[in-house]
Protein backbone atom coordinates (compact mmCIF):
# COMPACT_ATOMS: atom_id res chain seq x y z
CA UNK A 1 0.00 0.00 0.00
CA UNK A 2 1.36 2.90 -1.24
CA UNK A 3 2.11 5.75 1.95
CA UNK A 4 0.46 9.32 1.93
CA UNK A 5 2.02 12.00 -0.35
CA UNK A 6 3.24 14.65 2.31
CA UNK A 7 2.04 17.98 0.74
CA UNK A 8 3.78 21.04 2.61
CA UNK A 9 1.56 24.40 2.12
CA UNK A 10 3.94 28.06 2.63
CA UNK A 11 1.62 30.65 3.82
CA UNK A 12 3.00 33.96 4.27
CA UNK A 13 0.78 35.19 7.09
CA UNK A 14 -0.89 33.70 10.41
CA UNK A 15 -3.84 35.97 10.22
CA UNK A 16 -7.30 34.07 8.72
CA UNK A 17 -8.44 36.00 5.58
CA UNK A 18 -10.23 34.60 2.50
CA UNK A 19 -6.65 32.67 0.88
CA UNK A 20 -6.06 31.09 4.46
CA UNK A 21 -9.86 29.98 4.59
CA UNK A 22 -9.41 28.44 1.38
CA UNK A 23 -6.02 26.11 2.22
CA UNK A 24 -8.01 25.74 5.79
CA UNK A 25 -10.62 23.63 4.31
CA UNK A 26 -8.45 21.71 1.53
CA UNK A 27 -6.68 20.79 4.45
CA UNK A 28 -9.22 19.78 6.92
CA UNK A 29 -10.90 17.81 3.46
CA UNK A 30 -7.77 15.97 1.91
CA UNK A 31 -8.44 12.33 1.78
CA UNK A 32 -5.71 11.08 4.35
CA UNK A 33 -5.36 7.85 3.11
CA UNK A 34 -3.60 9.64 0.10
CA UNK A 35 -2.62 12.92 1.16
CA UNK A 36 -0.52 14.02 4.37
CA UNK A 37 -0.84 17.82 4.37
CA UNK A 38 1.41 20.21 6.68
CA UNK A 39 1.84 23.95 6.88
CA UNK A 40 4.92 26.38 7.42
CA UNK A 41 4.00 29.51 8.44
CA UNK A 42 5.93 32.84 7.68
CA UNK A 43 4.40 34.27 10.62
CA UNK A 44 2.91 34.26 13.50
CA UNK A 45 -0.52 34.94 14.05
CA UNK A 46 -4.33 32.99 15.69
CA UNK A 47 -4.57 31.09 12.47
CA UNK A 48 -1.21 29.25 13.31
CA UNK A 49 -3.07 28.22 16.43
CA UNK A 50 -6.79 27.34 14.78
CA UNK A 51 -4.69 25.32 12.43
CA UNK A 52 -2.91 23.59 15.04
CA UNK A 53 -6.08 23.10 16.69
CA UNK A 54 -7.20 20.92 13.64
CA UNK A 55 -5.08 18.88 14.05
CA UNK A 56 -2.96 19.78 11.58
CA UNK A 57 1.10 19.34 11.50
CA UNK A 58 2.53 23.15 11.87
CA UNK A 59 6.28 24.53 11.76
CA UNK A 60 6.85 28.24 12.25
CA UNK A 61 9.64 29.95 10.18
CA UNK A 62 9.52 33.93 11.06
CA UNK A 63 11.02 36.07 8.00
CA UNK A 64 12.58 39.44 8.19
CA UNK A 65 12.58 41.72 5.23
CA UNK A 66 12.79 40.45 1.63
CA UNK A 67 15.06 43.34 0.84
CA UNK A 68 17.90 41.34 2.74
CA UNK A 69 19.76 39.16 0.63
CA UNK A 70 21.37 37.56 3.19
CA UNK A 71 17.97 37.25 6.10
CA UNK A 72 16.28 35.97 2.64
CA UNK A 73 19.27 33.65 1.87
CA UNK A 74 18.97 32.47 5.61
CA UNK A 75 15.25 31.76 5.49
CA UNK A 76 15.17 30.01 2.49
CA UNK A 77 17.38 27.49 3.58
CA UNK A 78 15.81 26.70 6.50
CA UNK A 79 12.81 26.09 4.72
CA UNK A 80 14.93 23.73 2.66
CA UNK A 81 16.29 21.76 5.45
CA UNK A 82 12.47 21.70 6.50
CA UNK A 83 11.30 19.84 3.15
CA UNK A 84 13.77 17.56 3.08
CA UNK A 85 13.40 16.44 6.88
CA UNK A 86 9.57 16.04 5.96
CA UNK A 87 10.15 14.24 2.92
CA UNK A 88 7.92 17.10 0.80
CA UNK A 89 6.42 15.24 -2.01
CA UNK A 90 5.06 18.60 -3.15
CA UNK A 91 5.20 22.17 -1.78
CA UNK A 92 2.26 24.65 -2.53
CA UNK A 93 3.01 28.25 -2.19
CA UNK A 94 0.15 30.84 -1.25
CA UNK A 95 0.71 34.23 -3.05
CA UNK A 96 3.90 35.52 -4.40
CA UNK A 97 5.63 36.26 -1.73
CA UNK A 98 5.03 32.49 -0.22
CA UNK A 99 6.58 31.47 -3.91
CA UNK A 100 9.58 33.63 -3.86
CA UNK A 101 10.50 31.63 -0.30
CA UNK A 102 8.60 28.33 -0.42
CA UNK A 103 9.38 27.98 -4.58
CA UNK A 104 13.08 28.51 -4.21
CA UNK A 105 13.31 26.72 -1.40
CA UNK A 106 11.86 23.58 -3.28
CA UNK A 107 14.26 24.03 -5.92
CA UNK A 108 17.00 23.82 -4.29
CA UNK A 109 15.76 20.73 -2.28
CA UNK A 110 14.78 19.50 -5.87
CA UNK A 111 10.84 18.82 -4.57
CA UNK A 112 8.30 20.12 -7.21
CA UNK A 113 6.60 23.48 -6.32
CA UNK A 114 3.12 25.13 -7.09
CA UNK A 115 2.50 28.62 -6.87
CA UNK A 116 -1.04 29.62 -5.89
CA UNK A 117 -1.48 33.13 -6.91
CA UNK A 118 -4.62 34.19 -4.91
CA UNK A 119 -4.59 37.33 -6.63
CA UNK A 120 -5.11 39.38 -9.62
CA UNK A 121 -1.53 39.80 -11.33
CA UNK A 122 -0.61 43.10 -12.53
CA UNK A 123 2.22 44.54 -13.94
CA UNK A 124 2.74 46.93 -11.18
CA UNK A 125 3.27 43.85 -8.49
CA UNK A 126 6.97 43.58 -8.25
CA UNK A 127 6.24 40.05 -5.90
CA UNK A 128 4.44 38.40 -9.12
CA UNK A 129 6.64 39.78 -11.51
CA UNK A 130 9.82 37.58 -9.09
CA UNK A 131 7.40 34.73 -8.18
CA UNK A 132 6.92 33.93 -11.69
CA UNK A 133 10.19 33.36 -12.67
CA UNK A 134 11.01 31.21 -10.03
CA UNK A 135 10.23 27.17 -11.28
CA UNK A 136 6.82 25.57 -10.73
CA UNK A 137 5.15 22.79 -11.77
CA UNK A 138 1.87 24.27 -11.79
CA UNK A 139 0.24 27.62 -11.38
CA UNK A 140 -3.19 27.46 -9.94
CA UNK A 141 -5.58 30.57 -9.52
CA UNK A 142 -9.06 31.09 -8.31
CA UNK A 143 -11.20 32.25 -10.79
CA UNK A 144 -11.21 32.64 -14.80
CA UNK A 145 -10.64 36.28 -14.24
CA UNK A 146 -7.38 35.15 -12.43
CA UNK A 147 -6.35 33.31 -15.04
CA UNK A 148 -6.86 36.16 -18.03
CA UNK A 149 -5.00 38.74 -16.03
CA UNK A 150 -2.12 36.18 -15.13
CA UNK A 151 -1.69 35.36 -19.36
CA UNK A 152 -2.58 39.21 -19.91
CA UNK A 153 0.37 40.12 -17.91
CA UNK A 154 3.21 37.52 -17.94
CA UNK A 155 1.74 35.54 -21.45
CA UNK A 156 1.77 31.98 -22.03
CA UNK A 157 5.14 30.87 -21.20
CA UNK A 158 5.69 29.42 -18.01
CA UNK A 159 4.23 26.99 -15.79
CA UNK A 160 0.33 25.59 -17.14
CA UNK A 161 -2.52 27.29 -15.58
CA UNK A 162 -4.93 25.53 -13.06
CA UNK A 163 -8.37 27.08 -12.50
CA UNK A 164 -10.33 26.14 -8.98
CA UNK A 165 -12.79 28.03 -7.78
CA UNK A 166 -12.73 27.87 -3.78
CA UNK A 167 -15.77 26.59 -1.63
CA UNK A 168 -16.81 27.35 1.50
CA UNK A 169 -18.50 24.44 4.30
CA UNK A 170 -22.15 25.38 3.56
CA UNK A 171 -23.16 23.89 6.86
CA UNK A 172 -21.05 26.02 8.66
CA UNK A 173 -23.12 28.49 7.68
CA UNK A 174 -26.64 26.69 7.77
CA UNK A 175 -26.61 26.15 11.35
CA UNK A 176 -24.89 29.05 13.38
CA UNK A 177 -24.32 28.85 17.40
CA UNK A 178 -27.35 30.10 19.20
CA UNK A 179 -25.32 30.77 22.03
CA UNK A 180 -22.49 32.50 20.32
CA UNK A 181 -25.42 34.57 18.28
CA UNK A 182 -26.82 35.95 21.28
CA UNK A 183 -23.65 36.34 22.83
CA UNK A 184 -22.42 38.82 20.09
CA UNK A 185 -25.66 40.40 19.66
CA UNK A 186 -25.70 41.66 23.21
CA UNK A 187 -21.99 42.93 23.04
CA UNK A 188 -22.48 44.75 20.14
CA UNK A 189 -26.33 46.00 21.07
CA UNK A 190 -27.50 44.87 17.32
CA UNK A 191 -31.53 45.29 19.25
CA UNK A 192 -31.86 48.92 18.79
CA UNK A 193 -31.44 48.40 14.42
CA UNK A 194 -33.90 46.96 12.18
CA UNK A 195 -31.24 46.28 9.80
CA UNK A 196 -27.74 45.42 9.94
CA UNK A 197 -25.89 45.32 6.80
CA UNK A 198 -22.56 43.72 7.31
CA UNK A 199 -18.58 44.21 5.36
CA UNK A 200 -16.07 41.59 6.44
CA UNK A 201 -12.38 41.46 5.28
CA UNK A 202 -9.41 42.71 6.55
CA UNK A 203 -8.93 46.13 6.98
CA UNK A 204 -6.78 47.96 3.67
CA UNK A 205 -6.90 50.14 0.69
CA UNK A 206 -8.78 48.66 -1.97
CA UNK A 207 -11.22 46.90 -0.04
CA UNK A 208 -13.83 50.05 -0.17
CA UNK A 209 -14.36 50.39 3.17
CA UNK A 210 -14.57 54.09 2.97
CA UNK A 211 -16.60 53.82 -0.41
CA UNK A 212 -18.84 51.73 2.56
CA UNK A 213 -19.07 54.39 5.13
CA UNK A 214 -19.95 57.45 2.55
CA UNK A 215 -22.94 54.74 1.28
CA UNK A 216 -23.84 54.17 5.20
CA UNK A 217 -24.23 58.24 5.54
CA UNK A 218 -26.66 58.56 2.45
CA UNK A 219 -28.72 55.47 3.29
CA UNK A 220 -29.00 56.64 7.38
CA UNK A 221 -30.41 59.72 5.92
CA UNK A 222 -33.45 57.61 4.20
CA UNK A 223 -33.58 54.76 6.84
CA UNK A 224 -32.44 55.83 9.91
CA UNK A 225 -33.30 52.28 11.86
CA UNK A 226 -30.32 50.76 9.53
CA UNK A 227 -27.09 49.53 11.55
CA UNK A 228 -23.45 48.87 9.61
CA UNK A 229 -21.32 46.32 11.23
CA UNK A 230 -17.49 45.89 9.78
CA UNK A 231 -15.65 42.91 11.07
CA UNK A 232 -11.52 42.96 9.96
CA UNK A 233 -8.82 43.95 10.99
CA UNK A 234 -5.48 45.05 9.72
CA UNK A 235 -3.02 43.02 8.86
CA UNK A 236 -0.24 42.29 12.13
CA UNK A 237 2.53 44.45 11.64
CA UNK A 238 0.77 46.76 8.82
CA UNK A 239 1.12 50.87 9.07
CA UNK A 240 -0.95 52.20 6.86
CA UNK A 241 -3.12 53.89 9.43
CA UNK A 242 -5.77 52.35 7.55
CA UNK A 243 -8.18 50.91 9.85
CA UNK A 244 -7.52 54.52 12.59
CA UNK A 245 -8.74 56.42 9.01
CA UNK A 246 -11.66 54.60 8.84
CA UNK A 247 -12.61 55.73 12.68
CA UNK A 248 -11.57 59.26 11.90
CA UNK A 249 -14.44 59.10 9.05
CA UNK A 250 -16.89 57.42 11.06
CA UNK A 251 -16.59 60.46 13.16
CA UNK A 252 -16.52 62.65 10.33
CA UNK A 253 -19.58 61.66 8.78
CA UNK A 254 -21.29 61.31 11.67
CA UNK A 255 -21.86 57.63 11.76
CA UNK A 256 -20.92 56.88 15.83
CA UNK A 257 -23.83 55.49 16.88
CA UNK A 258 -24.51 53.66 13.61
CA UNK A 259 -21.22 51.69 12.83
CA UNK A 260 -19.90 49.00 14.79
CA UNK A 261 -16.13 48.10 14.34
CA UNK A 262 -15.86 44.72 15.40
CA UNK A 263 -12.48 43.96 14.56
CA UNK A 264 -11.49 39.98 14.41
CA UNK A 265 -14.08 37.53 14.86
CA UNK A 266 -14.49 34.15 14.22
CA UNK A 267 -17.66 33.52 14.38
CA UNK A 268 -18.53 34.60 10.79
CA UNK A 269 -21.69 32.04 10.55
CA UNK A 270 -23.29 34.02 13.81
CA UNK A 271 -22.49 37.48 12.61
CA UNK A 272 -24.04 36.84 9.26
CA UNK A 273 -27.05 34.88 10.72
CA UNK A 274 -27.74 38.35 12.26
CA UNK A 275 -27.40 40.23 9.01
CA UNK A 276 -29.83 41.57 6.44
CA UNK A 277 -27.33 41.73 3.26
CA UNK A 278 -23.40 41.58 3.00
CA UNK A 279 -21.17 44.20 1.04
CA UNK A 280 -18.28 43.84 -0.62
CA UNK A 281 -17.30 47.32 -2.11
CA UNK A 282 -13.70 46.35 -3.36
CA UNK A 283 -12.59 49.13 -5.36
CA UNK A 284 -9.63 46.73 -7.26
CA UNK A 285 -9.84 43.60 -8.67
CA UNK A 286 -10.05 40.46 -6.48
CA UNK A 287 -8.94 37.25 -7.95
CA UNK A 288 -11.72 35.68 -5.89
CA UNK A 289 -14.39 36.78 -2.59
CA UNK A 290 -14.49 33.88 -0.36
CA UNK A 291 -16.62 36.24 2.08
CA UNK A 292 -19.48 36.25 -0.59
CA UNK A 293 -19.61 32.60 -0.75
CA UNK A 294 -19.92 32.20 2.97
CA UNK A 295 -23.17 35.00 2.95
CA UNK A 296 -24.82 33.18 -0.17
CA UNK A 297 -24.40 30.01 2.11
CA UNK A 298 -25.54 31.43 4.87
CA UNK A 299 -28.56 32.44 2.72
CA UNK A 300 -28.14 36.28 2.56
CA UNK A 301 -28.17 38.38 -0.74
CA UNK A 302 -24.65 40.24 -1.42
CA UNK A 303 -23.91 43.32 -2.81
CA UNK A 304 -20.59 43.14 -4.91
CA UNK A 305 -18.94 45.95 -6.81
CA UNK A 306 -18.32 44.45 -10.50
CA UNK A 307 -14.50 43.54 -10.64
CA UNK A 308 -12.37 40.76 -10.61
CA UNK A 309 -14.24 37.44 -10.31
CA UNK A 310 -17.31 38.93 -8.66
CA UNK A 311 -19.38 38.06 -11.61
CA UNK A 312 -18.29 34.37 -11.70
CA UNK A 313 -19.84 34.29 -8.07
CA UNK A 314 -23.08 36.46 -8.57
CA UNK A 315 -25.70 36.19 -10.67
CA UNK A 316 -26.90 39.95 -11.05
CA UNK A 317 -30.75 40.23 -9.96
CA UNK A 318 -30.69 36.65 -8.60
CA UNK A 319 -28.14 36.04 -5.78
CA UNK A 320 -27.36 39.86 -5.40
CA UNK A 321 -26.49 42.86 -7.06
CA UNK A 322 -23.25 44.27 -8.42
CA UNK A 323 -22.69 47.77 -8.46
CA UNK A 324 -19.73 50.07 -9.75
CA UNK A 325 -16.64 50.14 -7.98
CA UNK A 326 -16.28 53.34 -5.73
CA UNK A 327 -19.52 54.67 -6.42
CA UNK A 328 -21.34 55.22 -3.34
CA UNK A 329 -24.72 56.67 -4.59
CA UNK A 330 -25.05 53.37 -6.52
CA UNK A 331 -24.07 51.56 -3.40
CA UNK A 332 -26.74 53.19 -1.61
CA UNK A 333 -29.19 52.65 -3.69
CA UNK A 334 -28.90 48.79 -3.85
CA UNK A 335 -28.78 48.67 0.06
CA UNK A 336 -32.02 50.39 0.17
CA UNK A 337 -33.50 48.42 -2.64
CA UNK A 338 -32.89 44.99 -0.77
CA UNK A 339 -33.70 46.70 2.74
CA UNK A 340 -37.09 47.70 1.46
CA UNK A 341 -37.99 44.64 -0.14
CA UNK A 342 -38.02 41.46 2.27
CA UNK A 343 -39.65 38.95 0.06
CA UNK A 344 -36.81 39.92 -2.54
CA UNK A 345 -34.29 39.35 -0.38
CA UNK A 346 -35.50 36.18 0.91
CA UNK A 347 -35.45 35.03 -2.67
CA UNK A 348 -32.47 36.31 -3.75
CA UNK A 349 -31.51 34.40 -0.17
CA UNK A 350 -32.57 31.05 -1.07
CA UNK A 351 -31.24 31.64 -4.57
CA UNK A 352 -27.80 32.59 -3.45
CA UNK A 353 -27.51 29.27 -0.66
CA UNK A 354 -28.69 27.05 -3.86
CA UNK A 355 -25.70 28.45 -6.03
CA UNK A 356 -22.76 27.72 -3.46
CA UNK A 357 -24.41 24.18 -3.05
CA UNK A 358 -23.98 23.82 -6.63
CA UNK A 359 -21.21 25.69 -7.74
CA UNK A 360 -19.22 26.70 -4.55
CA UNK A 361 -19.24 24.08 -1.45
CA UNK A 362 -15.74 22.74 -0.19
CA UNK A 363 -16.35 19.17 -1.34
CA UNK A 364 -16.44 20.14 -5.08
CA UNK A 365 -13.06 22.37 -4.37
CA UNK A 366 -11.25 19.44 -2.32
CA UNK A 367 -12.20 17.13 -4.99
CA UNK A 368 -11.19 19.42 -7.66
CA UNK A 369 -7.64 19.71 -6.02
CA UNK A 370 -7.03 16.09 -5.22
CA UNK A 371 -7.51 15.74 -9.24
CA UNK A 372 -4.70 18.07 -9.51
CA UNK A 373 -2.57 16.98 -7.10
CA UNK A 374 -3.28 13.12 -8.96
CA UNK A 375 -2.52 14.51 -12.04
CA UNK A 376 0.65 16.35 -11.20
CA UNK A 377 1.73 13.40 -9.19
CA UNK A 378 1.02 11.06 -12.36
CA UNK A 379 3.20 13.18 -14.45
CA UNK A 380 5.91 13.32 -12.08
CA UNK A 381 6.22 9.57 -11.85
CA UNK A 382 5.99 8.88 -15.87
CA UNK A 383 8.70 12.03 -16.08
CA UNK A 384 11.28 10.06 -13.57
CA UNK A 385 9.95 6.48 -15.53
Amino acid sequence: MRRPSNIIFVLPVGERGGAESVFFEIMRGLDRARFAPSVVFLRDGPFVREVREAGIPVHLQPITRLRDPFNYGRTVGALRRVFLRQKARLVISSHGYGHLYGGMAAWLARRPAVWWQHGIASAEHHLDRMAVRIPARGIIVSSFAAAEAHRRVFGASGAPLCVIHPGVDVERFRSPNPERLARIREEWRTDRFRYLVSAIGRLEPGKGYDCFLHAARLLSAQMPEVGFLIVGEEMRGARSGYAAALRELVAALGLGERVIFAGFRREIPEVLAMSDLLVHAATRPESFGVVLCEAMAAGRPVIATDLGAAREIVVPGETGLLVPPGDPIALTEAMGSLLRDGARRRMMGEAARARVLVSFNARRMVARFEQFLDELLVEMREHLA
